[in-house]
Order: structure tokens, then sequence, then C-alpha cells
């Protein structure tokens, strides 16, 4: 047990000292405004306010855990600590900054209430980030900042005792296109084969032609290597399925299949399926509902995760819309063009709502990387995307996250520049 003393209460720095003590840390904590009960106490402590009071671990605040609603946060300059970049500096206290308040910036993604600058998909730009700025989007910093904590209370009380989480390593797949030729319909199939011909692609021609004559199985249905792989190495797979309409960026087949179906039901009897909302309904809450109910009907059951397609979100917006929708885990939390730790945090943390300054029962769960951005945004190869990802996996065992991977099921297709991406991912799931 750790007392904490503050000047006065607050929700928000009640909050991340549940993040940082109780998650990240595994150990509880006291807090008082009670001076002379600090003072008396003999547990280790953390004295939480401006004034020096040769008791505990002194951190001083600065003033955004006490503030209401969103104003914002000129951060200009970053200085360094043990090692790490650290941003809200103090000139007084025996950590040079304040801890909670940095880390309850980044968990919260308190910037992202401020930007209006956003891409053309309507996402908050990675480039706009104190994280980009600090240069650390591969560290998860506020993790290492706890764990940074530990260490000067355990100088101080050695006896402390702390009983951290435990290294998971979850490999999702999203499920965008369960198909690359079938299920298009006769017309839009033959206009395909006849384009390819017109191309002079026999060989795609070939291929397409096969499998919808149903003579080979389509490569993207690739959903048997999966559960076996899966089975071999008793991991726990999680699958999210768009159940959105045909479009540009949504699905690109048509018509729903028996088959399809029946495999996805079947995939929910040993591992997790959850919804993967098209692109129409990122901000659209009735579409929202509609395909989470479609899939519900699929799978005979109640639907309690998501990740937006396209990775395509806003703070407070979308989270306010899936807690609407009996949403209860998400997995959005990653950059669509950069691999890292968009919170600082690879340890789940439930959404804090920062305008109507309240904790939310949503839990957030922030992904890692992706492999389109590996291959896309980095023009990595096949070896160098493994290395990359056992390197960040190593970076979250260290603080006891959980490492959180994405993958698509059209990305193990061994066809173009998807070669050797399969065999990257089996070594992946067999080394992590």
């Amino acid at each position: 047990m750790i007392v904490v003393y503050a000047d006065e209460k607050s929700p928000r720095l009640d909050y991340i000292l549940s993040r940082i003590f109780k998650n990240t840390l595994g150990v509880e904590f006291y807090f008082t405004t009670n001076k002379d009960e600090f003072i008396a106490s003999q547990l280790p402590s953390v004295n939480y306010s401006s004034e020096k009071l040769h008791k505990g671990l002194w951190i001083v605040p600065d003033t955004l855990l006490y503030s209401k609603g969103i104003i914002k946060q000129k951060i200009e300059s970053f200085a360094h600590w043990k090692g790490y970049p650290v941003f809200f500096s103090q000139k007084e206290g025996d950590i040079p900054f304040d801890l909670f308040s940095a880390a309850f910036y980044l968990i919260t993604r308190y910037e992202e209430y401020c930007s209006t600058a956003l891409d053309i998909h309507g996402r908050y730009q990675y480039s706009d980030s104190v994280i980009c700025r600090m240069g650390c989007i591969e560290e998860p910093i506020v993790d290492q900042w706890a764990y940074a904590l530990k260490e000067e209370l355990l100088k101080l009380n050695p006896d402390c005792k702390f009983a951290p989480r435990s290294f998971n390593f979850i490999p999702t797949i999203d499920i965008d296109h369960p198909y690359l030729y079938r299920n298009k319909g006769f017309i839009l199939n033959a206009l395909c084969l006849v384009k390819d011909l017109l191309r002079r692609n026999f060989s795609v021609f070939k291929d397409r032609l096969l499998t919808v004559l149903h003579l080979k199985e389509d490569i993207y249905f690739n959903f048997g290597y999966l559960l076996q792989l899966y089975k071999e190495q008793g991991t726990e797979g999680f699958f999210f399925v768009h159940r959105g309409p045909y479009g540009k960026f949504d699905r690109r087949y048509i018509y729903p299949s028996r088959h399809y179906k029946e495999t996805l039901r079947r995939i929910s009897e040993e591992h997790s399926v959850f919804i993967h909302p098209s692109y129409i309904a990122a901000f659209n809450n009735l579409q929202f509902c509609k395909e989470k109910m479609e899939l519900e009907q699929v799978l005979n059951r109640k639907i309690e995760g998501s990740r937006q397609h396209f990775l395509r979100f806003r703070f407070p917006e979308t989270f306010r819309q899936l807690l609407a929708a009996g949403i209860h885990d998400d997995y959005s939390v990653l950059y669509s063009n950069q691999y890292g730790f968009r919170a600082g945090t690879s340890i789940p943390f439930p959404f804090y709502d920062v305008e109507m300054n309240q904790e939310t029962d949503l839990i957030i769960h922030p992904s890692a990387v992706m492999d389109i951005t590996l291959l896309r945004d980095f023009n990595m190869t096949p070896q160098e995307a493994l290395e990359k990802i056992k390197e960040l996996a190593e970076k979250v065992r260290a603080v006891n996250g959980d490492f959180i991977v994405l993958f698509h099921n059209s990305s193990l297709t061994e066809t173009n520049e998807w070669k050797g991406w399969k065999e990257i991912y089996t070594e992946m799931i067999k080394q992590i």
C-alpha cells in the first residue's frame, strides 16, 4: 500500500493514480488530503503538492489534473529524467516533472480533443502529437515512467511490495475482405475476367476463373491456416469482422456466403470474434448498430469488442458511440502510418472522457503495430518487419504490457507484395 497526499481531490488524479499504481505496478494506494494523517503514516508515500513536507517522494503538480474541460496545453520544451524524455517540467520536487499530469495527457489522448488538422479520412495525424516531437513513439513511455517511479519508491522503501501484471501477446486479424475473387456476382466477375484478358494478366485470369468456379479456394479465405497455427501454438486469436456495405473503402464482395458465416461461427467457438465497423459507420451510430446487429445474428451472441476500419476514429465521439452501442473493449488506438504506442502505454485502460471529466466502462486496448504500416509506409522486407515486431515485443515485455499486433487475412496470401509475409507471421506466433 502507498499513501498519496494532495491538497484536493480530483477525478483526473484518481484516474491516473489507479492507472500507474494499480494497473501498471500492481500496488494499492490510499489517497488523503489530510496533511497530518499523511505525515504520521508509516506507509511508503508520495507527496503530490507544491509544499515540501520532508516525507516520501515529492512530485510537484501542474494544473492539468485540477482543471475541467479542455484547455489547450502549450508544450514547447522537453527535459529528460533517468534517460526518458518528459514534459510538464517542474523546478522543485524529487522528480523533475509532473509524472501524473504527463501520463494523463498521453493516456487520455487529451491533445486529440484539441486538434482540427485531420487527414483525408478524418483522422488525427501522428505528426501533431507530443510523442512525435519527443521522438519516443516506439517506447511505451508512460509504462517506463511508472517503472522508473517504482525504482525511486524502492530506494526510500526497500520493503514495498509490487505485484505487476503479466506480459500478454495478442495477435489480431482484421477481416476487411474474406474473398479476393468470389461472391462479387456474375456481372462483376465477368467484367473482371475481361479486364484480366485485356491487360494480358493470364495468371490472374486463370486464378480468378478457377476460384469463382470453386475449383480452387479463394486465397484470402485462409482461416484454416490461422486456426491450425493457433491450435498448434496454444494461441488465442482475435478476429475483427467487416459487415458493412460494398464501397471504395469498404468490402469488395457483394453477396454474403453461408460458408463464410459458418466459418465465423466455427472461429468464434475457440477465439474472439468482434465487429470491424465499416468506413461509413465510423461516425454514424445507426449504421454501426446495424452492422453490429447483423454480426450478432450470424454468431448468435452479443458482440462487445470493436476495432475501427481504417483506424478511423475521433476522441471523444467514436468512443461515446461505442459505449452507447454496448461495446466494452476497443482495439483501435494505433496510428495507420506509424507503429508504436499512440497513447504512450501498452497496458489496457478505461476510456476517460476528458470533456465530461469522467471515467467510463469502455476499455481501450492499445495496439502496437500493423502489417500494412510496415510494408507500405516503411517499405520493410518480411524479415525486417519480423525483427521490428520482435523489438517492440521486448519493450512491452519489459513493462509487462499487452503486445497487440494487427495483421489482415489478405496479407497472408504469399502473392505479389505480400510474398514472404505468411512465413514471418508463422514465425511471429511461434517466437513471441
